[in-house]
């Protein structure tokens, strides 16, 4: 079941795989900068273990987005259509 964006603060999964996304992205940068930090090797392979699940998270979520036509990575052009018609939901919901 799909939600709707309304002045109420529904997300719809679009905009909550993105979110998801942008966040596996983040923990993959984080594990990646905190490998270099670490001084044991006991940190550092357990980082590791972290950001290969960080690294398979953004995986399955990418692949959801583009099952459901939310992600063209390779298509520039259709995922600023895609963009911006969802930039158009959200204004319209928001009564602006």
């Amino acid at each position: 079941m799909q939600a709707t964006m309304t002045p109420t603060g529904v997300f719809n999964d679009q905009m909550i795989a993105a979110d998801y996304l942008i966040e596996a992205k983040s923990a993959i940068k984080a594990c990646a900068m905190a490998i270099a930090e670490a001084t044991t090797p006991e940190v550092r392979n357990t980082l590791k273990q972290h950001l290969n699940d960080a690294i398979a998270f953004h995986e399955q979520i990418s692949q959801y987005m583009i099952n459901k036509g939310y992600y063209h990575q390779t298509n520039v052009q259709e995922q600023l259509r895609v963009d911006m018609q969802t930039a158009q939901q959200v204004l319209q919901s928001a009564g602006r």
